[in-house]
């Protein structure tokens, strides 16, 4: 609480009020940002080199939140990451680094799923087609396949791979050689039959190993490893079981009678049989079986399970398009049930189907056969359902449909960019021996959740379009083709909206004393050559600053289960930059304000607030916004930090948060150089609000920049190279050799020929001296040593004399002062002020300031009239001396006569009773006006004493007691022994009337009489 507010009964002081409070606090607020301010800004440099992915069809920039960028990032070194969603392609991805004129790449290094395996340079997905094996079928099959783009055309091209069956009784291995076509091949390895046990189920575990194809005829040679278990990818397992159960399906004819079919397709010319069930409560004694077929397909025998029970008789009518057969059963022998048979359902009749040779024509056909139940004594009108039952007919033995993907995984940007996102999908079949038939026709498919994955209704494809609500891992797209079903799961991450925009720079502010060239309109011609340079400046433009833009966005999947805890990409910190990608949705809302180059660099153009926004492809939403402001408060470029390049180094790593993160570093190489070595000059600009931006920002036709050395001769200007500034180190000696840049206007832009620079840096090529407390500077330029100089900006390069460190800062020194003088008019005089427009935020500060203004106002009124109000008396004209005693008025309150004797004889001894006094006397008491003369005689001072006394007893008493010096003239006058007796200082009537009502003097003719006296003596 503010001193003056606590207590409100206080005598007042001052102005008071919650104004000096208000501006305490305002003082305090401006303090603490003028301390947040000279802080040190924060270490976000780095050098500007550009690294990007070659040969890699789709990868991001990947950074984690709050780090970009990376500690390890220095003015000499940089480092990204890199995410690769296919990490396997046609052909391995290099990643280069580029500083014009260097350059450098390397080949991402192969992932390593494992530390002790070695890189492979493939992704493969490995199929189990077998979940068991039996003697009968002892084969384990297992399908390999690509994953990534296309590979490149020849069987020499792809790999081998090697699979590796462990079990206690041994080991078995087995090879495939991968099909140009589809990128696949299938490994039939047998087990021996020693391996399976009469009595129980054992297991056999699969690994797999890639190794590079042989010559010869398979392609796969024996394998290469020593010991192929360490290095050996795992598939799964294999149960061994000692026999197979059958294969059927049964399906009811009717409540008594079940038909019991086989499961699994048939080959022309293989014979098959279908079995016919009964209840235990069947009663009939004649059974009537009617059986349609087409044509390749037979029906050759009916058996009666039990003979001694059951008769079958088989008939046969041959049709144009159908063949029927009948046949009749007839109860034989007793009724009763065998008690060997289940009792529910018991087998009494077994009928044969032969399949023609070349039916198929090498294609799945099907072949449907009709069933039909009849009983005796049964009307026409009602007969029975009919059953129709599909017999498929192929002349390959398919065990298995498969669907092979590009991608387990895909990344959902189309709500981002609006295109559609697509996985190629292949379906194909495994037959007995190891063959692949790819599959076109007859195919069905359906996604499990369309609201993260959608499938194409020809099933080549699965998709996103950009109306997917969410991601997901695992979610499932089912296939089928005739009898047989797969499955294919998919990892689908969907972006975290709202994008995340990130300026280096949200407050763009004007750059003191820099200009560049700019169209100005209504500019009239130079008459004169004369006018040429004066005129010239004229059609420049204020600079404002620039910052770096980039557009992140955090990729997540969903629980299947509804759930709400996500998983992320690479973690919960990791950011995708999707900049090249929303660049072209992303523009600025007031472009009058500021402008996006290239997508990537905010441009300031006039003061005021706006956004960068990116709007949706799809729909008018808005993905992300992000706010900023271009003011016209002006900044200075404090210095230039300069760093010599004279070669790139590049450093890649495998991360292991996803199979496809790759880290690279590159760094500056900057040793002393050898003759006609080229040097390019990394330049990052410290403005004085603490920002720091490299050069590369800003366009090279507005940089005026000149390098200068000590030494002559020692550079010369590098041609055709695409840096910002660049030179060819043609000579030094033994220690480093130091460069000095300056940073200038551009040449049209320049007013005089003397001009300080906007700012300046050094960089030293090889080791810079140990410091040493720096010389003085000379009183002219040309004492210096002479030295070579080079400026880029104006395209000329010229000889100038410069010093060493200290003497380039004194080469300014004699213009600095009128200079900068002169940069201040003329900013005022011949640059046009952009058009002013007030904002709401404006309006509210000017709003503040008002009030600010008021309360200070209003503070020093209230101190004005304190003033006036407590101090409007003016002191006696003996106080003008400091010697002399001042007045003084006591007041005192009592009781006690001789208390008050004592104090009047104390201030005046020796003065005679009744000198000088007025007595007033009424009644029985009396009162005494005496007046003193002070001890010393300087000074005279007079005593009133007003009493009241009653007979027996003691009143209260109230004495006036007035002491005022003498004028000093007067002094000089009398005599100093002679006593000088001054009258009382008369008060108002009405003072004087209330005293002597005080001492008994009622009476209106006693107060009359005693005013007259009191007058009388003054």
């Amino acid at each position: 609480m503010c001193p003056g507010m606590g207590r409100a009964g206080a005598a007042p002081r001052g102005p008071r009020g919650p104004w000096p409070c208000l501006l305490l606090a305002l003082a305090l607020a401006l303090d603490v940002e003028r301390v947040d301010c000279d802080q040190d800004p924060l270490n976000t440099i780095y050098l500007p080199a550009t690294l990007e992915l070659l040969d890699a069809p789709e990868h991001f920039r990947v950074q984690q939140v709050g780090h970009y960028p990376p500690a390890n990032s220095s003015l000499g070194s940089r480092s990204e990451t890199f995410l690769l969603l296919q990490p396997w392609p046609r052909v391995q991805p290099l990643l280069r680094a580029s500083y014009p004129p260097f350059a450098t790449q390397q080949v991402v290094p192969p992932r390593v799923t494992e530390p002790h395996q070695r890189p492979v340079p493939w992704d493969v997905r490995a199929v189990s087609v077998e979940a068991a094996v039996t003697p009968a079928e002892p084969h384990a099959r297992v399908l390999f396949h690509l994953k990534g783009q296309d590979w490149p055309p020849g069987p020499g091209s792809l790999p081998c791979a090697w699979l590796h069956a462990t079990h206690p009784a041994g080991t078995a291995h087995q090879a495939c050689h991968f099909q140009p076509s589809l990128g696949a091949c299938v490994v039939e390895l047998e087990f021996p039959s020693h391996w399976f046990s009469q009595g129980s189920t054992t297991r056999a575990e699969l690994a797999y190993t890639l190794e590079p194809a042989a010559e010869g005829p398979g392609g796969c040679g024996p394998s290469q490893e020593e010991d192929p278990r360490e290095q050996a990818l795992p598939v799964g397992g294999v149960e061994l079981r000692p026999a197979d159960p059958p294969q059927y399906q049964e399906v009811p004819l009717d409540e008594a009678v079940t038909l019991r079919v086989p499961d699994v397709p048939v080959r022309p010319g293989q014979l098959f049989s279908a079995t016919l069930l009964l209840r235990h409560n069947f009663t009939a004694s004649i059974l009537t079986l009617r059986i349609k077929v087409k044509k390749g397909l037979h029906v050759t025998a009916a058996r009666p399970v039990q003979p001694s029970l059951w008769t079958a008789k088989l008939d046969r009518f041959k049709g144009s398009k159908h063949h029927t057969t009948l046949i009749i059963c007839h109860r034989a022998g007793n009724t009763g049930l065998d008690s060997s048979s289940p009792p529910e359902l018991s087998e009494f009749l077994w009928v044969d189907f032969l399949v023609e040779n070349g039916t198929s024509g090498g294609v799945a056909v099907t072949r449907p056969v009709t069933w039909q139940l009849e009983y005796a004594g049964q009307a026409p009108e009602a007969e029975k359902d009919k059953m129709v039952w599909e017999i498929l007919v192929s002349e390959r033995d398919v065990r298995a449909l498969v669907p092979l993907a590009k991608a387990e995984e895909l990344v959902n940007t189309a709500p981002l960019t609006g295109e559609p996102r697509h996985v190629p999908i292949r379906l194909v079949t495994v037959d007995n021996g190891g063959a692949l038939v790819e599959v076109t026709e007859h195919i069905g498919c359906e996604s499990t959740n369309t609201q993260v994955l959608q499938v194409s209704e020809t099933c080549d494809a699965v998709f996103v379009s950009g109306k997917e609500s969410r991601g997901a891992q695992g979610v499932q797209v089912d296939f089928w083709w005739r009898r047989l079903r797969a499955s294919l799961q998919m990892t689908v991450w969907a972006p975290l909206l709202p994008l995340r925009i990130e300026l280096t720079d949200t407050t763009l502010e004007q750059v003191r004393g820099w200009r560049v060239p700019g169209p100005t309109e209504g500019m009239p011609e130079p008459e004169a050559a004369a006018e040429e340079a004066e005129r010239r400046p004229r059609s420049c433009r204020l600079q404002y600053q620039r910052a770096g833009v980039r557009f992140l966005v955090p990729f997540a999947a969903h629980p299947l289960d509804g759930g709400r805890r996500l998983t992320h990409l690479l973690g919960p910190d990791w950011l995708l930059d999707v900049t090249h990608l929303v660049a072209p949705h992303a523009r600025v809302q007031d472009p009058r304000v500021a402008s996006l180059e290239g997508g990537r660099i905010l441009v300031g153009r006039e003061p005021g607030v706006t956004s960068i926004e990116v709007r949706s492809p799809l729909s008018d939403s808005i993905l992300g916004e992000q706010a900023l402001a271009v003011t016209d408060d002006k900044v200075s470029v404090l210095e230039l930090q300069v760093q010599p390049v004279m070669g790139i180094s590049l450093a890649l790593s495998r991360g292991t948060a996803h199979p496809g993160e790759v880290t690279a570093t590159c760094w500056a190489q900057s040793a002393f150089p050898a003759p006609k070595q080229e040097v390019a000059l990394s330049l990052w600009l410290s403005f004085s609000d603490h920002t720091l931006v490299p050069a590369e920002l800003y366009n090279q036709h507005d940089l005026g920049l000149s390098v200068s050395a000590e030494e002559p001769g020692a550079i010369l200007p590098a041609k055709d190279q695409g840096a910002q500034l660049g030179v060819v180190v043609s000579g030094a000696g033994a220690e480093g050799l130091p460069l000095h840049v300056a940073l200038h206007p551009p040449e049209p832009c320049r007013r005089g020929r003397h001009r300080v620079p906007l700012a300046s840096g050094t960089a030293w090529l090889g080791l810079p001296p140990a410091p040493t407390p720096p010389p003085a500077l000379p009183s002219s330029p040309a004492r210096g040593p002479p030295a070579t100089e080079a400026s880029v900006g104006g395209k000329q390069w010229e000889a100038g004399g410069v010093g060493g460190s200290g003497v380039v800062k004194g080469k300014f020194e004699r213009a600095e002062a009128e200079a900068r003088e002169e940069e201040e008019e003329e900013e005022e005089e011949e640059m046009v002020p952009a058009p002013q427009r007030v904002t709401d935020l404006e309006l509210g500060m000017y709003a503040l300031l008002g009030i600010f203004c008021l309360a200070i106002l209003i503070f020093l009124v209230n101190g004005v009239v304190f003033v006036l109000r407590y101090q409007r008396k003016e002191p006696p004209d003996g106080a003008t001396d400091p010697a002399s005693p001042q007045p003084h008025n006591w007041v005192w309150l009592g009781t006690d006569q001789e208390e008050l004797s004592r104090q009047l004889d104390r201030q005046s001894p020796g003065l005679p009773q009744g000198e000088g006094g007025c007595p007033c006397e009424s009644g029985g008491g009396g009162e005494a006006l005496t007046v003193a003369q002070a001890p010393g005689g300087g000074t005279s001072s007079s005593s009133s004493t007003l009493a009241r006394k009653e007979a027996g007893g003691r009143r209260k008493r109230v004495e006036f007691v007035t002491f005022a010096p003498a004028p000093l003239a007067e002094l000089s006058q009398e005599s100093v022994g002679a006593p000088a007796v001054q009258s009382i200082l008369v008060a108002g009537e009405e003072d004087i009337r209330w005293v002597c009502e005080d001492m008994g003097l009622k009476d209106p003719e006693e107060l009359r009489s005693y005013m007259e006296r009191i007058r009388g003596s003054s």
